[in-house]
């Protein structure tokens, strides 16, 4: 599949608070315009797995260690290959999920930037740039490290320093430190963590694009990046703002709409299960039924929980992912053309150019 991008647009550059409109009625277009099911639950999960995998969420449970020296040692080391193994296997399917979600990235992308629904031919488009992508990323991540790192351990060794003398006599090993100290432990976490997130956000939804749309390296990407941001550099600050204030707002909004929506659809089979329950629970027979309906309908529960969690959940990142777009649109030709020649309706400024073709639905030969 090759998509021809025509550099002429003239979309206007929209502020934070302006792309917010057409970010909600490109949400609506891409999911709903118009509305089937299967083409909606496709592209919501694109958007969550995009999102939560693309993030390299390895959450690696850790057991309590009290009890463990008490082993004997056939045990012990049979405990530790077993937790290896798993830890392993754990960071494998993390790696596995990383990838997928840095490739879906790249294609929620395009797919919210054109309204193309067929996953397939862009999600080959996008091979190769993957892994520019996951680079782009695991630098990120070292520079993160580079510079939080010496804030973590200069805090460990002043908490350690600074109770150390007190512990010995109370036993507390926070004995030493105030309650201001403390808090102020968590602010500079909180702060730092804040900041990570910001500078995540720019890159992921301001350089990305252009590595997606025009397979620039990382350098020119995250240089035409710093040249966005030092023209207007206000409106970038209030879009992180924005994004921030709005995710937190919109996801509490979705989890308590999914938590609602799965609260009503155990109605049904509570009273099927309460119509049963009086006939069938005296008898040997029926309990053995129960227990069957009792499996079938958690089964069938489970995957309507999660149906609704991607539906819900996807819906919300793919407005975000309209909302960064519509935002750089009017700052990027390429992107501004591409959502004005897939608006619908067309933005009022595109009548005064003839109109331009729109990449076709399906691709010749598929």
């Amino acid at each position: 599949m090759t998509l021809l991008y025509s550099h002429r647009t003239d979309m206007r550059p929209l502020s934070a608070v302006d792309a917010i409109g057409p970010a909600f009625g490109r949400t609506k277009d891409v999911l709903a315009h118009p509305f089937q099911v299967r083409t909606f639950l496709k592209i919501a999960a694109v958007a969550f797995f995009a999102e939560m995998g693309g993030g390299l969420n390895l959450n690696l449970g850790r057991g309590s260690s009290n009890g463990i020296h008490q082993l004997p040692p056939t045990m012990l080391a049979f405990i530790v290959a077993f937790a290896v193994l798993i830890g392993f296997l754990a960071l494998l399917i993390g790696l596995i999920l990383f990838y997928i979600g840095s490739r879906l990235q790249l294609v929620i992308l395009e797919l919210v930037a054109t309204r193309y629904t067929l996953i397939g031919p862009l999600w080959r488009k996008y091979d190769s740039r993957t892994w520019r992508w996951i680079g782009l990323k695991l630098l990120m991540f070292l520079c993160f490290l580079i510079v939080a790192l010496p804030l973590i351990v200069a805090a460990i060794f002043y908490s350690i320093h600074h109770a150390l003398e007190i512990s010995t006599l109370t036993g507390n090993p926070f004995a030493g430190l105030h309650f201001a100290q403390i808090l102020l432990c968590i602010a500079v976490a909180f702060l730092v963590l804040l900041v990570i997130c910001a500078l995540y956000m720019l890159v992921r939804d301001f350089a990305l694009p252009f590595l997606a749309l025009e397979d620039l390296g990382i350098s020119h990407s995250l240089e035409r990046l710093r040249t966005l941001f030092a023209a207007e550099p206000g409106q970038f600050i209030l879009y992180i703002i924005l994004r921030i204030v709005l995710g937190i707002v919109f996801t509490i909004a979705a989890e308590i709409a999914i938590v609602m929506v799965l609260l009503v659809s155990l109605v049904p089979p509570g009273i099927v299960g309460v119509i049963l329950w009086f006939p069938l629970h005296k008898t040997s027979g029926g309990i053995v039924v129960l227990i069957g309906f009792a499996i079938l309908a958690g089964l069938i529960f489970l995957g309507w929980a999660i149906c609704v969690a991607i539906a819900l959940m996807g819906s919300l990142l793919t407005f975000f992912q309209a909302y960064a777009l519509y935002f750089l649109g009017g700052r990027y030709p390429i992107l501004g053309d591409l959502l004005d020649r897939s608006a619908s309706p067309p933005p009022a400024y595109a009548a005064i150019f003839p109109p331009m073709p729109i990449p076709p639905a399906t691709p010749p030969g598929m």
